[in-house]
């Protein structure tokens, strides 16, 4: 995609004819900003990691934010077993050295015997529970699946982060949760 000068600008004189590259940036209409990830993301290097919902675009992003800051152990924890493998694929693929230290578990949040073996064998300090239905249209059509998953997993893993002694517990909500106006917003915000 390129972008040219407006036709007035041109037939005036103020600029000419060219073609410019463009960048999602420039949609921003003001400087990018700019995240050091290593100023708020020091305590995850050394530190060992758990996200759940690590398949999904959201989980996956933050695997791969982590697994820059060289954290001593990764667990992708998703429900879907091809999403967590194109992940795992992916994270070992691009942090070689961190290979041997990125690990997987397929289990339901929602399931608490699975969520314990979990966390019994990976015995995480740092979780970042990403895992949740978010499409509102699905989840206005299928409550009872946003309610058991949102709801009940997510109070299945922070018991389990309580039980296991986690250091820290990062909750990955979304901007429906702020006032709800949809079932998927209502499970975000209870």
């Amino acid at each position: 995609v390129k972008v040219i000068p407006r036709t007035s600008d041109v037939l005036t004189g103020r600029s000419s004819v060219r073609l410019v590259d463009f960048s999602v940036e420039d949609l921003l209409r003001r400087a990018p900003a700019v995240a050091d990830y290593s100023e708020f993301g020091e305590y995850l290097t050394g530190a060992r990691v758990l996200v759940t919902g690590a398949g999904g675009s959201i989980g996956s992003e933050l695997c791969r934010q982590i697994a820059s800051l060289r954290p001593a152990s990764l667990v992708l924890l998703g429900h879907g077993e091809n999403s967590i493998h194109q992940i795992y694929c992916e994270l070992r693929a691009a942090f070689p050295e961190m290979a041997e230290r990125i690990d997987y578990a397929i289990a339901s949040v929602s399931h608490a015997e699975r969520i314990g073996q979990v966390f019994r064998r990976y015995r995480p300090g740092v979780v970042f529970h990403a895992a949740a239905h978010k499409h509102v249209p699905m989840m206005e059509e299928n409550e009872q699946e946003a309610v058991h998953n949102n709801v009940l997993g997510t109070r299945c893993i922070a018991e389990a982060c309580g039980r296991y002694g986690v250091e820290r517990v990062v909750l990955v909500s979304t901007d429906k949760a702020a006032d709800p106006c949809c079932v998927m917003g209502i499970t975000k915000w209870l």
